[in-house]
C-alpha cells in the first residue's frame, strides 16, 4: 500500500522492505504515512495504520510513536523491542531528511526466535534441575563412605546399591535426551519397513519381569486382521516399551496392564495401553507428552523416571504419520492411543 510518494520511490523501498525481511513504514514531513509494505500491515492489521493518514493520529503502539519522536529529535536509529498481541518485535526508526520521506519504521518480528531462546531455557534449566538431585545423592554418599561409612558394611552396601540407582538414572537420562536429540535432528532416517504387529508387541515381553515384581499382570492382545506399521521396528518398540514401563510405574500392586493392537480407520493401525494405575489429574493432561514435565505428586514414586519417556513417544509416533492421545481419571488409570499407518498393502 503507499500514498502520496512516487512510484520510484516506492518500488526502492519496497525492494528494500523484501530483501530485509522486515515490514517498512515511511512517514512525509507533514506526518502522513505514505507507504506500508505488507509485512507491516499484516504485523500491526488494517485498522491500525492507514497509508494517507497521520502517523501520530493511528491506532499504532504509542511506543512505536514515541520511537519515532526519538529519532527525528536525535537524527539516529533509534531501537526498541516491543512486545504486542503475543507477539515480540524489533522496532527501528530513521531519519532520513528527503523530499517525499522523514522517516523509517522498520519492523523486524522475532516471536519465534523468543520462543525457541525461552524452549533452550527451560531445557537448560530442566536438564540441570534433574541432574543436581542425583549427583547431589551421590556426591553425599561417596563422601559418607570416604569420611568412614566403609566401616559399616551394611551401611556401605546399601550406599553402594543407591550411588548404582542414581548412576543408572542419571545414564537413562543422557540416552533419553541423544534419542530425543537425534530424532528431531534427523540425523538418523527413520528405517522404512514392514513391521508385524506380533514382533512390535515382543518388545513390551521384555517388561514382564518388572511388571511380575510388583505383581501386575501385564496382557497383550492382537486382534484379527491388525495389519502391519510402514516404518522403524526400533523406534516403535522403543516408543511401546515407554509406554507400557510408564503403566508399570504408576500402576500399583495387584493391577493389570492391556496392550492392544487392532485395526483402525482404513490405512490405519491401532495400538493401546491401559493400565489401572493412578490415573493423571484433568490439569496435568494437556502437558504431559512434554519433555521434562512430571504430573503431580500423586503420580511421582520416589523421583522415578527423568520426563523424557512420553516425548520420546510423542517424537516417534509423529516422525511416523501418526498421532498419540490419552484419556485418564485419577485413581481410575489411564489409557494411551497410537495411532499408526499400515504397510501400503494394507494401506491401499
Amino acid at each position: 500500500m503507499q500514498g502520496a510518494v512516487s512510484g520510484a520511490v516506492a518500488g526502492l523501498l519496497h525492494q528494500v522492505a523484501r530483501v530485509s525481511g522486515e515490514g517498512l513504514i515511511a512517514i512525509d514531513g507533514e506526518d502522513r504515512v505514505v507507504l506500508i509494505s505488507p509485512p507491516a500491515a499484516r504485523l500491526f492489521g488494517a485498522a491500525a495504520l492507514e497509508a494517507g493518514g497521520r502517523f501520530h493520529s493511528s491506532h499504532l503502539d504509542f511506543r512505536i510513536q514515541r520511537l519515532v519522536d526519538a529519532a527525528l529529535e536525535s537524527g539516529r536509529i533509534e531501537e526498541r523491542d516491543i512486545s504486542v498481541d503475543d507477539r515480540n518485535l524489533v522496532v527501528r526508526a530513521l531519519k532520513v531528511d528527503e523530499p517525499e520521506v522523514t522517516v523509517l519504521v522498520m519492523v523486524r518480528d522475532e516471536t519465534r526466535l523468543h520462543r525457541l531462546e525461552r524452549v533452550r531455557r527451560d531445557f537448560v534449566s530442566n536438564v540441570s534441575h534433574e541432574l543436581r538431585t542425583p549427583v547431589t545423592a551421590v556426591r553425599i554418599m561417596a563422601e559418607t563412605l570416604e569420611n568412614g561409612g566403609l566401616d559399616d558394611a551394611s551401611a556401605a552396601a546399601d550406599f553402594v546399591h543407591r550411588i548404582g540407582l542414581e548412576a543408572t538414572h542419571m545414564a537413562q537420562m543422557v540416552e533419553e535426551l541423544l534419542e530425543l536429540s537425534t530424532i528431531e535432528s534427523g540425523l538418523r532416517p527413520l528405517a522404512h519397513e514392514r513391521v508385524s504387529i506380533e514382533s512390535l508387541l515382543a518388545a513390551v515381553d521384555r517388561l514382564r519381569p518388572l511388571a511380575s515384581d510388583k505383581g501386575i499382570a501385564l496382557v497383550v492382545t492382537i486382534a484379527d486382521g491388525s495389519p502391519e506399521i510402514a516404518g522403524d521396528a526400533g523406534r516403535l518398540g522403543q516408543a511401546m516399551r515407554n509406554l507400557v514401563h510408564n503403566a508399570i510405574k504408576f500402576t500399583p500392586t495387584g493391577g493389570r496392564i492391556d496392550v492392544l493392537a487392532a485395526p483402525g480407520d482404513p490405512g490405519r493401525v491401532v495400538l493401546q495401553c491401559r493400565d489401572t494405575g493412578v490415573g493423571i489429574a484433568p490439569d496435568d493432561l494437556p502437558r504431559i507428552f512434554e519433555r521434562f514435565w512430571k504430573a503431580d505428586s500423586s503420580r511421582q514414586r520416589d523421583g522415578e523416571g527423568s520426563g523424557l519417556g512420553l516425548a520420546i513417544v510423542r517424537h516417534v509416533v509423529e516422525a511416523h504419520g501418526g498421532s498419540v492421545s490419552v484419556v485418564s481419571e485419577p485413581k481410575r488409570g489411564s489409557t494411551f492411543t497410537v495411532e499408526l499407518p499400515a504397510a501400503p498393502s494394507h494401506a491401499a
